[in-house]
């Protein structure tokens, strides 16, 4: 497949509930082991820890349509307790402190057993 039907096929998706079938597919596991593989941790309990900020980015590729500070709530991502949105001051700092390289260890992590599965 080409990666331009690679892109259509992910842009098709428009529902936050087809969010859980990517998230059926991706082992919330592997999510922490590329977060301690890299040294990215939550230090202070916040509203997005890193493991759910690596779920956004996710969200945001597939949902490109959306406004990024909306995905949070569409995607239920806030912790129990909190509000269902956020600012969009709060998702850009909270994608700054997680880094690209906990989705690269993911993206290799999944690439490798979906490759061997």
């Amino acid at each position: 497949m080409k990666i331009d039907e690679d892109l259509a096929a992910v842009a098709a998706f428009t529902e936050a509930e087809q969010f859980a079938d990517v998230r059926r597919h991706v082992d919330p596991e592997w999510v922490r082991e590329a977060l301690a593989a890299t040294g990215t941790a939550t230090v202070r309990r916040r509203r997005l820890p890193a493991e759910q900020v690596v779920w956004l980015v996710i969200g945001m590729a597939m949902f490109r349509k959306w406004p990024i500070h909306d995905l949070v709530g569409r995607l239920n991502l806030v912790l129990p307790g909190h509000k269902a949105t956020v600012v969009p001051s709060a998702v850009a700092e909270a994608r700054e402190r997680l880094g690209a390289d906990p989705l690269e260890r993911l993206f290799e992590m999944c690439a490798q057993r979906w490759a061997h599965a």
